[in-house]
């Protein structure tokens, strides 16, 4: 009995023992998220080769616009109606007005431009082109602004979308 009870103590024992649970604790860090995509600026537009097709200009120019994604959706029938356009600059000219017409574009006024039109020429250029502008280019837009009242944000974006440059990444 007493060997019996010895058998008993002892299988608990090692059954008790073999049975835990090894407990790991394994540490995960997250990464922290900004919304903020790594962009790849461009030393010249000659870097540039590739063509942007329709639905990635489209998608690219809301982009532009409204620092969010295009809907799937929105752009299935933007790229539809550019699809049975004929004269594919005058479409680009009427989706990016409305683009920027829209309350959601985010867009400085003419009066933040005016105010400091260095700063506004160089994030055009990187907004739009990827790339900082030239020495010449700057001082080309910034007079462009400086000597007309009438050229607004409006009219500086428009020609950025219609430039050649645009159409290529």
């Amino acid at each position: 009995m007493k060997n019996l009870i010895i058998l008993i103590i002892t299988s608990f024992l090692i059954f008790g023992v073999s049975c835990k649970k090894k407990i790991e604790e394994q540490v995960v860090y997250d990464n922290v998220i900004y919304d903020i995509d790594n962009v790849e600026v461009y030393s010249s537009n000659a870097q540039k080769t590739k063509q942007k097709s329709p639905e990635l200009l489209i998608s690219i120019m809301y982009a532009d616009l409204y620092n969010q994604g295009i809907s799937t959706t929105e752009l299935l029938e933007v790229a539809e109606i550019y699809l049975a356009t004929g004269d594919k600059t005058m479409f680009n000219e009427l989706i990016f007005s409305h683009f920027f017409k829209a309350p959601a574009a985010v867009v400085p006024t003419d009066a933040q431009m005016r105010a400091d039109i260095d700063q506004f020429v160089d994030d055009t250029y990187i907004r739009f082109f990827q790339r900082h502008p030239s020495e010449y280019e700057k001082h080309y837009v910034t007079n462009l602004i400086t000597n007309d009242a009438a050229v607004t944000v409006e009219n500086v974006y428009t020609s950025f979308v219609l430039a050649n440059e645009y159409f290529f990444y």
